[in-house]
């Protein structure tokens, strides 16, 4: 059982330390806005798709 807390602790840590550097990298150049050069693909569910027009 300590087993188990101890390796659910560790792999929280891991996804933790992971969203912490992921939020600390810049976007590269050129992918600021996407949504205006974008034509579209087959990923229908992305956001920056032409059918997902939505107003904010």
């Amino acid at each position: 059982m300590i087993y188990a807390i101890c390796l659910f602790v560790i792999l929280g840590a891991v996804v933790a330390v992971g969203y912490y550097l992921n939020s600390k990298t810049a976007k590269p150049e050129g992918c600021e806005d996407m949504s205006e050069k974008c034509s579209g693909c087959k990923i229908t569910s992305c956001i920056h798709h032409p059918t997902i027009k939505q107003e904010v």
